[in-house]
């Protein structure tokens, strides 16, 4: 999906064709972004859908007593702002470029002009949509039947795939989340998952590299994934 996916077991394959990819893309202005930079802010009007065409990014829902929770990692080829085309176009939420990072911003009104012009790429957006709803209702069970140290394992797994399209021998990557980020990603407290964390490194199930975290047994991460549902605080 170009995204990370925490809940449902999807991956990060491209599902845009790349010829589609290069049509949303010359429909846009292009714009950077620094590393830290807000890309469009939660409350904001929709006008725009962004292409990540390089960097990355993450989507952050804030509450309304300032409490966090991270949505997304978006890779290259993905497509932030998909509120664009709802009948009330409003952003849901912050998407902030973790790197440099370059998109296409395309108007909605140009959007929905392509879409007609090539049907296939609203399947293909009809499809990011349900595959992300999907993704949503994982977590939301996941809440509420698995432990902490079992969320944290899937999330482990699923943020250190190996990219496609990166060509790196398939080789699983550093973490470079805080704990913070793994908190807010899985709706818990910071203190929980560094306890968690702490945890998995002296069962040798992960490797503290720097402030980064490394695989060490992804197979007996899957297991604890997959093991039977157990209380734990949140």
């Amino acid at each position: 999906m170009r995204e990370y996916t925490i809940g449902a077991p999807l991956g990060l394959e491209a599902i845009i064709p790349a010829h589609l990819v290069d049509r949303m893309s010359a429909a846009g202005a292009q714009k950077s972004f620094a590393k830290g930079e807000v890309i469009y802010r939660q409350g904001e009007p929709a006008n725009h859908i962004h292409l990540l065409l390089s960097g990355r990014a993450r989507t952050i829902l804030t509450g309304p007593q300032g409490q966090e929770a991270l949505l997304r990692i978006h890779l290259p080829h993905n497509i932030l702002g998909l509120t664009a085309l709802a009948s009330k176009p409003v952003r849901d939420a912050d998407a902030i470029a973790t790197e440099p990072a370059v998109t296409s911003m395309i108007a909605r009104a140009r959007l929905l002009a392509l879409m007609r012009d090539e049907p296939q790429l609203a399947e293909h957006l009809l499809e990011l949509l349900v595959n992300r709803m999907t993704d949503f209702h994982y977590r939301v069970g996941e809440m509420a039947s698995q432990s902490v140290e079992q969320r944290l394992a899937r999330a482990l797994l699923a943020l250190s795939q190996p990219d496609p399209a990166a060509r790196d021998d398939g080789k699983r990557h550093e973490i470079t989340l805080t704990h913070e980020d793994l908190a807010n990603l899985l709706n818990t407290r910071r203190p929980t998952i560094s306890a968690a964390i702490n945890r998995f490194a002296e069962a040798g199930l992960i490797r503290k590299s720097g402030r980064n975290l490394a695989i060490a047994d992804a197979d007996a991460l899957a297991r604890l994934y997959a093991g039977p549902p157990r209380t734990a605080s949140a």
